[in-house]
């Protein structure tokens, strides 16, 4: 199809004389509707490589929570519910009777082995996760079979079956890079040459369902039933301004990209007085965005600056609470990337407060005035090792589109409930900074002294496993970004002002009508596979994650 450009006739007023006998039309270009046009064009060349969307589910539970996509494996299918997880690259399920339902809710199905004709066998027994939390981890077998999400599915997919879980909740699809996968990782580890096998991303871009190893994630607000993935570009529609580009950072040792971590210059709040920046000696760092984590993990100083402030009490149960409410406190918490003119993403305190249900009478849990307690989705490192992590309660104020073939992450302040869609492809051809509606925010090659080894190290926060692996440093505490090279430059075809395009705080965040849970692709995992474990499910999870004697 040609490209169609759209004119648009002033009237009498732009009539003009160019000469006797002759008369002279001013014509005006429409823009965006040209630009629509020529992006309808693209996404019909790119055929089945197109960008495409996939639904996904929230199910929250004991001030925290996890986003799932329902799948289907093998042939016949089989369906199972997959945590969604940018910290780690596996896809791996449960196993028929794997699981230990005494400590993990065993959430998500089974997939039966012997039940599928498409099935291969890779390797029997050599698949094993180790998590974080002593005795954690699953193990089974690594197969090959169809598996499909969103009506789009690949063939021959390296995956995990696990023969046995423990304190495990549910099954995970990874979508990081193929460097950070459990084998893989292992195999470096242990001194021994290793290949990554080709995991989920990989396989969408060689057989065609997307033209570039990327995605974008929108996870919607705290109390949206659901949010959704699009692979293979991003979805204009779902942010405000332009997106901002940065550089993802390699593990420092090894140089290889093995997780989303990304430069973090400085944190500050923005209330009824205006702005300002918190005090930490540990800024600039490198910060890792997962969504496989519910909570996001800051420098110990920061945290410390932030509960003071908001007035949050360490309870020995449930670590730091607040009430929902926050007394009526508003404001935001301010991320800042890539130097002082880089991109903002402003999270609103409210999206902070995570609630905290009393699962044996389904009530809130509320303090001795009747006020509901929520628990603050912010906590620092347990161990000195331990990465900075932006999990969902960051997440959810950000769009964030991963881009793994240029080693980019794209960054925009989200909207907020969401229904319409403006989807974007990102061709191989195309660096993401040059996408239309796009700024350079680049930070690469990080002074940091590395305080991890080489080799991704297994790690669980919040209850929800991931594989984490990546470089992590200790900044040299200036307040500028000092010790890194960036370039900061106006990109966008559209930017007004001098290129900080998502610093206008709350914009966009505030919830409005919250959406009820999808009648469409995405399941009532509450009512399903969810509902009859969550007297024993939810009772164990409570136990497993945050220490005995949670529940009250």
């Amino acid at each position: 199809m040609h490209a169609i450009v759209f004119w648009v006739l002033l009237g009498l007023g732009s009539l003009c004389l160019a000469e006797p006998g002759t008369i002279s039309l001013r014509t005006y270009r429409n823009h965006e509707k040209h630009a629509q046009a020529l992006r309808k064009r693209d996404m019909e060349r790119l055929g089945k490589r197109a960008p495409f969307t996939v639904d996904l589910g929230n199910v929250p539970f004991l001030g925290g929570g996890f986003y799932y996509v329902n799948a289907s494996v093998g042939t016949p299918p089989q369906e199972v519910a997959l945590d969604i997880d940018t910290g780690s690259s596996d896809v791996w399920m449960f196993g028929v009777n794997s699981c230990d339902g005494t400590t993990s809710t065993c959430s998500g199905g089974e997939f039966d082995e012997t039940a599928s004709t498409s099935l291969t066998l890779l390797s029997e027994g050599t698949f094993k996760i180790q998590y974080f939390t002593q005795g954690s981890g699953v193990e089974g077998d690594y197969i090959a079979d169809t598996f499909s999400i969103g009506q789009k599915t690949v063939k021959n997919l390296t995956m995990g079956v696990a023969s046995l879980a423990v304190s495990v909740n549910t099954g995970i699809m990874g979508i990081g890079f193929n460097t950070n996968e459990a084998l893989y990782a292992s195999k470096v580890a242990q001194g021994m040459d290793a290949t990554p096998y080709p995991n989920l991303l990989d396989v969408m871009k060689s057989q065609g369902l997307v033209g570039t190893r990327s995605y974008s994630l929108y996870l919607d607000d705290l109390d949206a039933a659901t949010g959704s993935i699009v692979f293979g570009g991003y979805d204009k529609a779902k942010f405000q301004g332009d997106l901002g580009i940065l550089d993802i950072q390699p593990d420092a040792q090894s140089g290889q990209y093995t997780s989303f971590g990304v430069v973090l210059s400085s944190v500050g709040v923005t209330d009824s007085t205006g702005s300002t920046v918190l005090t930490t000696s540990n800024m600039p760092n490198i910060v890792i965005l997962d969504s496989g984590t519910a909570f996001t993990i800051i420098p110990q100083d920061l945290l410390s600056e932030i509960v003071a402030y908001l007035g949050a009490v360490d309870d020995p149960t449930y670590s730091w609470v607040i009430r929902c409410d926050l007394g009526g406190m508003t404001g935001t918490l301010d991320y800042q990337f890539a130097g002082p003119t880089g991109p903002v993403i402003s999270v609103p305190f409210h999206q902070l407060a995570t609630p905290l249900i009393n699962f044996r009478t389904g009530n809130p849990i509320t303090d001795s005035k009747g006020n509901a307690i929520c628990r603050l989705g912010l906590s620092a490192p347990s161990q000195p090792n331990e990465p900075l992590l932006l999990g969902d309660t960051f997440l959810r104020s950000a769009y964030v589109v991963y881009d793994i073939d240029n080693r980019q992450i794209g960054i925009a302040q989200t909207i907020f409930n969401v229904t319409s869609s403006n989807l974007v492809a990102i061709t191989a051809a195309t660096d993401t900074q040059d996408l239309p509606g796009t700024i350079a925010v680049v930070a690469s090659t990080p002074a940091l002294t590395a305080t991890q080894d080489i080799a991704p190290q297994p790690t669980v926060i919040s209850g929800v496993p991931t594989f984490v692996g990546t470089a992590i440093g200790t900044g040299n505490g200036d307040s500028a970004l000092t010790g890194y090279k960036t370039t900061y430059s106006n990109r966008a075809t559209n930017l007004v002002g001098t290129g900080a395009t998502t610093t206008a705080k709350g914009v966009g965040s505030t919830s409005t009508a919250k959406k009820n849970a999808s009648a469409g692709s995405v399941k009532d995992f509450m009512g399903g596979w969810w509902r009859g474990l969550l007297v024993q499910g939810l009772l164990v999870t409570a136990a497993s994650l945050f220490g005995a004697g949670l529940i009250i």
